[in-house]
């Protein structure tokens, strides 16, 4: 489920020579550059016929865009389904109006973190997630103190006037904060179809297109159904079900969104709780169940609709009547039917087209750097021509110390047509000596948590960024000192 500017998706693995990925490591590679350094990427599987990569990557984008949008698309149905049969007048206006503003606010970000560089870009994400879940806390509180005269049967004005407007307004702003966390990265991905040049009439476009469109598709269809079967539960007499469907929705999802904010946070120190950190990570790793659970959440509305339909007998005054009772149980039949369907279609999202759209990730070979003596014959300097590197591919070099320990140092090009490289250890401090991969898309993960690596960020400190060492850069090589081999040798057994 993921996540924008700071959507991270972790998996915790052994240190492997080839393992399979997924795409629900999804086509966030750019969330490194997008949305600050943050975890997750898309894969796809290399076959040699050309109809078999044109399923694969509609199907990422299916997946990724499911995962991303799925799970908020159910409860801001459930959400708005509640605010239009509970609420009255105005109010109603209020989750429409957040609907609008999340959207827009999501747009804004992808954007503005799409085409600048942002010092501490990550920060704009951990807010982000910060707010929603304090608005989660303003929304439980205006409920929890109002909802006793929504159901109540006294008759109080002015009173039910102040609820109604509270009540929508906090869950309208708690809709605006799940949308800015959840969407940037649907509004990215189109800009994002690499099409090998062939431009966006090119067939390899059109089935990315296709993917992403059938995604949003089932998402919004999702949350439309959700709706529908709240509007309909409240018009048989099952308002409070709903409401209770709506409040369960929100504190699963709020949990989700906690564990988003853990995984920017504790991998930076802020937090320092590596069980805190494993807890989000594999959350994150299967974020598939809360949208399961939001589904099944939604259904059970539907479920006991669609079994009153058949044993609930109403009384009608006349035929007109009698009419419209047939023709609302109809529809909450069709209704919970289709949820049923997307439920089905999302379970198929995050299972068999995630199996069908696999690869395995092939490492680069630890190649051997050119060693240079000092005066007295000892190995003094690691040296790296540009032109081995220069491809834009990730390298690993490796250098055996006093001891036996191997240690790797990686090179790679940050930017085309520039002499700017990214050098670090093939380890880092969070997943220790795993190392990195560079996968289909280009893109540089780590090993053992799958870690997107900004490449710009690549020799810098922090994060899951390769550890730092001291390197020069001329003409024609970059050089490392065996020094620095030497000193970082603990980090590799």
């Amino acid at each position: 489920m993921s996540s924008g500017l700071f959507d991270i998706s972790i998996k915790i693995t052994g240190s492997q020579k080839g393992y399979y990925g997924s795409p629900l490591q999804k086509l966030r590679a750019e969330n490194s550059t997008i949305l600050g350094s943050e975890l997750s990427a898309c894969f796809r599987i290399k076959r040699t016929s050309k109809e078999f990569l044109k399923g694969e990557t509609m199907l990422t984008y299916l997946i990724n865009t499911t995962e991303d949008m799925l799970a908020a698309a159910i409860l801001i149905g459930l959400i708005i389904g509640t605010v239009d049969t509970m609420l009255s007048g105005r109010a109603k206006l209020f989750g429409r109006l957040g609907t609008a503003a999340g959207i827009i606010a999501a747009g804004i970000r992808a954007y503005i973190t799409n085409t600048r560089r942002i010092e501490g870009g990550w920060k704009v994400g951990a807010y982000g997630y910060g707010i929603t879940l304090g608005l989660f806390v303003l929304s439980v509180i205006a409920v929890a103190a109002f909802s006793w005269v929504i159901f109540s049967r006294k008759q109080r004005p002015k009173l039910r006037t102040a609820a109604d407007i509270v009540i929508s307004v906090s869950l309208s702003l708690l809709i605006a904060g799940y949308l800015y966390c959840m969407l940037p990265n649907i509004f990215v991905y189109p800009f994002k179809f690499d099409t090998g040049g062939n431009g966006i009439l090119s067939t390899n476009y059109l089935f990315r297109l296709g993917g992403y469109l059938l995604g949003i598709l089932l998402c919004l269809l999702s949350g439309y159904t959700a709706h529908k079967l709240c509007v309909l539960a409240e018009k048989k007499g099952f308002v409070k079900l709903s409401f209770a469907a709506m409040c369960l929705g929100n504190c699963l999802y709020s949990v989700f969104v906690f564990t988003k904010l853990m995984l920017v946070l504790t991998p930076r120190k802020i937090i320092n709780s590596p069980e805190l950190f494993k807890f989000a990570a594999e959350s994150n790793n299967n974020a598939h169940w809360y949208t399961y659970g939001l589904f099944i959440i939604a259904l059970v509305p539907g479920i006991v609709l669609f079994t009153a339909s058949f044993i609930k007998k109403e009384p009608a005054a006349n035929n007109a009547q009698r009419r419209k009772q047939r023709f609302l149980w109809r529809s909450a039949r069709r209704h919970s039917v289709v949820l049923v369907l997307c439920f089905a279609a999302g379970i198929l999202c995050s299972t068999l087209f995630v199996e069908m759209n696999k690869e395995v990730i092939r490492e680069a070979p630890v190649e051997e750097p050119v060693i240079e003596k000092d005066s007295s014959g000892k190995d003094s300097v690691l040296s790296v021509p540009l032109e081995l590197v220069e491809d834009g591919h990730l390298h690993r070099f490796g250098y055996k110390v006093e001891g036996g320990s191997m240690v790797r140092f990686i090179v790679v090009l940050k930017q085309e047509n520039t002499k700017n490289y990214g050098v670090g250890l093939d380890a880092c401090e969070i997943c220790g000596e795993a190392g990195y991969y560079e996968n289909n898309a280009g893109q540089i993960v780590c090993k053992k948590c799958n870690v997107i690596m900004n490449r710009t960020t690549i020799g810098m400190k922090g994060g899951c960024n390769p550890i730092i060492i001291d390197y020069d850069i001329d003409e024609n090589r970059i050089t490392v000192p065996v020094e620095e081999m030497v000193k970082n040798a603990s980090h590799f057994k």
